[in-house]
């Protein structure tokens, strides 16, 4: 399938980057370099697709080595300027272009970001009637999504396998009464249109929800062809296996680009300045707290062990709150 940059979501943005970068090197070595965009992330290898297709990329050296703490890794839907060599089968990372948006979630026990995937324009929100639907985590990724700078969608899948889907998209739209709510049945093709009505030409889209809630299902129904494995159904909850394994990026044949997340068990939300935006959360909490000095570990009367136990606080973000005032890590007693 024949795809222009621009298909693929190239704007001024990327453009200027560009060629700001480009009006840096020497005249000679120019015609060497050209625009590309993430599509695959491998183990040590990126695919990459240029004006000529999809292509293998390596990162150059100057970036493996470049000074700081953490050198930049590009992540699925970066836009990047690759160097061509004469001779030379696989393309040279040289440059990481500045991210329009990025999607992130905590690792290290909430303490870092993770880079997960960068410029996308919409992700869909993907969860379940049934056990899958955790309202709280909802509220979470919905929060992440909209920090992301990225628009939020919520679908409602597997619906033709519940007698009163309207009953559980009241309930989504309880944690989520601004964001667009859908009900969609994948595997029987139904309301996709009301999917496909956000990929337009040049827009990316990513999937994001936990395992088996049928992502895979619905990437292969937006593109027409099997691309992604499905796993069997579990009789006891009706939901799906884990299958998708890798993050991969792919143009849609109406248009549009769509991006396949492995399954999120959870998500802590990070700002912009990089500090998880749930500690605001915990700070406003604890001015219900009995004790005025409650650390929120085995206080009687803690406000946010409350909150952890309701579900309306991850357990992730408190002990990411607790390393990061340096409290030590204690398990609340046993009631």
């Amino acid at each position: 399938m024949s795809r222009s940059l621009q298909d693929l979501g190239l704007t001024d943005f990327f453009v200027d980057a560009a060629r700001t970068f480009l009006a840096a090197l020497p005249p000679a070595s120019q015609a060497e370099h050209e625009l590309g965009r993430v599509v695959g992330v491998e183990r040590a290898t990126y695919q990459v697709w240029t004006a000529r297709g999809p292509e293998e990329a390596l990162l150059a050296g100057t970036l493996r080595q470049a000074a700081g703490a953490q050198p930049p890794q590009p992540v699925i839907g970066d836009w990047l300027i690759v160097q061509r060599l004469p001779g030379e089968p696989t393309l040279r990372i040289v440059e990481l272009l500045p991210r329009r948006t990025q999607f992130t979630r905590a690792v290290n026990g909430g303490m870092s970001e993770q880079i997960i995937a960068a410029n996308v324009d919409v992700v869909f929100i993907v969860t379940t009637p049934g056990t899958d639907l955790d309202l709280p985590r909802l509220g979470r990724y919905v929060t992440a999504v909209h920090v992301s700078g990225a628009q939020p969608v919520v679908l409602l899948n597997k619906t033709d396998l519940v007698n009163d889907p309207a009953r559980w998209m009241a309930q989504i739209r309880t944690v989520a009464p601004d964001v667009p709510v859908h009900e969609v049945a994948a595997a029987a093709g139904h309301g996709l249109d009301a999917v496909q009505q956000y990929l337009q030409t040049g827009v990316t889209a990513a999937l994001i929800g936990s395992s088996g809630v049928g992502k895979s299902t619905l990437t292969n129904a937006l593109l027409g062809q099997q691309v992604a494995l499905t796993g069997p159904v579990r009789d006891a909850d009706q939901q799906g296996r884990h299958t998708t394994t890798s993050r991969t990026l792919y143009p849609l044949p109406g248009g549009g680009l769509l991006i396949d997340n492995p399954g999120l068990r959870d998500i802590a939300v990070w700002d912009p300045a990089g500090q998880p935006v749930g500690f605001q959360v915990i700070e406003d909490t604890a001015a219900h707290c009995r004790f005025r000095k409650c650390t929120h570990t085995t206080e009687p009367g803690c406000a946010v062990q409350r909150a952890v136990h309701q579900g309306r606080i991850s357990s992730e973000l408190l002990t990411a709150y607790h390393q990061a005032q340096g409290l030590p890590l204690r398990r609340p007693k046993r009631r």
